[in-house]
């Protein structure tokens, strides 16, 4: 399998793609939360997160879309957002949400140069120490979907600060089951649910992929969950 570059993308492109975000998706996020009912699982689970901030929060990539509307104090948060010419329509909602963004992704078996990882990575435990929490999908694109990122965990590791696992499952939603991270797309007038596990730290564990093992199954089970309390 041949290893490929980060799609690049012209100044012009990327304003236009971050505009979209901001502009279009951004506004319809927004529909969504203020027609729907929101969900908490555990009901106090900004109570737990805070007695450990900061905190690393992540969820499967096919579930972020829902964490820009719902989530508490988007201003406290860093999101990771991958530099890859999709990302600037994520990175165009996450700032018009309020939330600072670091750009940057893990590597893939796919995609190994010019994902600014290592840059990110850097980034990331400097906004960890400075007291602000981050957010990170799990899983890396393309593919495989659902396998938990060594590059995440090694920022648990580094920065010695906890993983909150979470989903966000809206009742009334499309989901795309041929893309690789088998993205929801959700729709106004729906039943969302928000549920979080944690806090889970890297380490104590006897191996990595005892941790990934661990955290993998917790991101499972706050997922199955979320479609449960989400469909009920």
């Amino acid at each position: 399998m041949s290893e490929a570059k980060a799609p690049q993308a012209g100044p012009f492109a990327l304003w236009l793609r971050r505009a979209a975000g901001w502009a279009v998706l951004g506004p319809w996020l927004r529909l969504v939360r203020v027609t729907s009912r929101v969900v908490y699982d555990p009901p106090d689970f900004w109570t737990r997160m805070e007695a450990d901030w900061p905190a690393i929060v992540t969820s499967w990539h096919g579930q972020s879309n829902l964490i820009y509307s719902t989530w508490p104090e988007p201003r406290r948060f860093a999101i990771m957002i991958s530099t890859h010419p999709d990302g600037q329509i994520a990175q165009g909602i996450a700032q018009s949400f309020g939330f600072s963004v670091v750009e940057g992704s893990g590597a893939s078996e796919r995609q190994r140069y010019g994902t600014g990882g290592v840059g990110a990575f850097r980034k990331t435990l400097r906004v960890l120490a400075g007291g602000q929490s981050t957010i990170a999908t799990a899983d890396i694109p393309p593919v495989p979907g659902r396998n938990v990122s060594r590059g995440l965990l090694a920022m648990a590791r580094h920065s010695g600060r906890p993983i909150f696992a979470v989903a966000l499952v809206s009742s009334r939603r499309r989901v795309f089951d041929r893309m690789w991270d088998r993205m929801q797309f959700p729709l106004p007038f729906s039943r969302i649910a928000v549920v979080a596990e944690g806090p889970f730290f890297v380490g104590a564990s006897a191996t990595e992929d005892d941790d990934a093992a661990r955290l993998k199954a917790s991101l499972d089970r706050v997922l199955e969950k979320a479609f449960v309390l989400a469909d009920a």
